[in-house]
């Protein structure tokens, strides 16, 4: 940017010289000359072409600096720097924020550290913090210039502050790596990975939802099995995929010493759900979150997340960020935004199939994906919510007797076709994962703060 605004401050003075030995010919030219048409203008008796083409050459240049100031502007904007994380945890992130700072024009913090000793961690206070001090910085930063948030949040937290966060127009998430390159060579990569995702009519506000049960394409498979996996089980029993609520999966493998791994009959009476979305891979799917003794309290596990069977068992792939190549003037390569919005908006209607299939039942949440994708996540949750749902099934969440009149009116709206995201908070809780433990996270003011705690033990207890 300094070399830019020096190449434009010099233009600037080379296109006001040359324009007014220009306007001096004209000037005091005689009255033979006359500028009506563009070869007269050009003709030696109206002024000296050799000065007419600086000044025409000068004044290309300044106009191109300028467009390429404006798209600089932008695109980099003001770097937003979020962070949110254990105590416990370092901050590896700092010498990345210092490379992707690099090519900003300014630069905003909102950080944070919380503990852990609790059965419940509740970190509605610092969240509270994060998303005030964002909105306060956008709300003073200049609306010409573009806006990067690089958000360095733990998973419950990075739901809650996209959720609450109002995006602007030329709004790009960063994805930072661990160990960024401190010395920047021209045209190099540092390692920092933006995507535009910005919240205009065309990209969020007025997309049209669909059930993920009416795209077949999906890219992340859902597995649903029960959470007590029997000890005698075959290592080639393959956990069964999500089918209509309706139907018994071929494949489903009774368990001696636990739940069905296929989906009960009467899925109104699953009382507590553990939903994981895995896009960092590894190990079978039947053993995602098996160490946690909070997933063993759940009546049903599910699964997403891009698999491919090996050897007879279904594992897990990681999914990485599908980035291009690199463009003068940023940070770092830049993502394929409709691969990022895809991946965003299957998470997302993941989420919604478990919360229509269980209506009923308290899910818990967790999640193991890149930084950007779970602040994108809350943020498509919040704006999906508030839509219509094409091919969502109708009548799929009963009433009864002892609900409520809110809870009355939210069944009937979900079965018209309404989003049942829009009682996130009130059904889905996240999990916080943390040396070696899980446990239930309050983030939300809109969370029910005794069902919450109550999630920390058994439905027994």
């Amino acid at each position: 940017m300094f070399l830019l605004e020096t190449l434009i401050a010099i233009t600037v003075a080379l296109t006001t010289a040359f324009g007014g030995l220009v306007a001096e010919d004209l000037i005091t030219r005689d009255s033979a000359c006359t500028i009506s048409s563009v070869p007269d203008l050009w003709s030696q008796e109206c002024t000296s072409p050799s000065r007419l083409a600086w000044f025409v050459g000068t004044l290309a240049v300044l106009i191109l600096a300028m467009a390429a100031r404006a798209w600089l502007i932008a695109h980099n904007g003001t770097l937003y720097y979020l962070r949110l994380l254990p105590a416990e945890t370092a901050d590896r992130m700092r010498a990345a924020v210092d490379v992707a700072n690099a090519r900003s024009l300014d630069f905003r913090s909102a950080t944070g550290w919380f503990g852990t000793d609790y059965e419940v961690v509740d970190l509605r206070r610092e969240v509270d913090h994060i998303s005030d001090e964002l909105e306060r910085a956008m709300n003073d930063d200049d609306d010409a210039t573009g806006y990067v948030l690089a958000p360095n949040l733990a998973f419950p937290a990075a739901l809650a502050v996209g959720y609450d966060t109002l995006l602007r127009e030329r709004t790009h998430l960063a994805e930072l790596p661990t160990s960024a390159r401190r010395r920047r060579l021209p045209g190099g990569d540092t390692g920092v990975r933006t995507v535009f995702f910005d919240d205009g009519d065309d990209m969020w506000a007025e997309r049209r939802w669909r059930s993920r049960r009416s795209r077949p394409d999906s890219e992340l498979s859902m597995v649903t099995f029960g959470a007590a996996r029997p000890a005698a089980l075959p290592s080639t029993a393959v956990p069964s995929k999500t089918v209509p609520s309706t139907a018994v999966p071929p494949d489903a493998v009774p368990s001696q010493d636990g739940p069905s791994d296929a989906p009960p009959a009467d899925r109104t009476a699953v009382g507590r759900v553990w939903l994981s979305l895995q896009l960092d891979g590894g190990g079978a799917v039947s053993e995602v979150d098996a160490q946690h003794p909070l997933r063993a309290t759940a009546d049903l596990v599910v699964v997403v997340g891009p698999t491919a069977p090996t050897d007879g068992v279904e594992t897990l792939l990681p999914w990485t960020l599908p980035s291009g190549r690199w463009y003068p003037g940023a940070s770092g390569r830049q993502i394929d935004r409709r691969a990022f919005a895809r991946i965003v908006e299957e998470l997302s209607g993941a989420v919604e199939q478990v919360l229509d299939d269980y209506p009923e039942a308290d899910v818990l949440l967790t999640g193991r994906m890149p930084r950007s994708v779970a602040f994108a996540l809350g943020y498509v949750i919040s704006q999906r919510k508030d839509g219509r749902v094409e091919g969502k099934r109708a009548a799929h969440h009963p009433t009864r007797s002892g609900d409520t009149r809110a809870e009355r009116a939210q069944a009937r709206a979900e079965n018209e076709g309404l989003s049942s995201l829009s009682r996130f908070w009130s059904s889905v809780t996240p999990v916080l994962e943390h040396l070696g433990e899980a446990k239930p996270t309050l983030v939300h003011a809109a969370q029910r703060d005794e069902v919450v705690r109550r999630l920390s033990v058994g439905p027994d207890a």
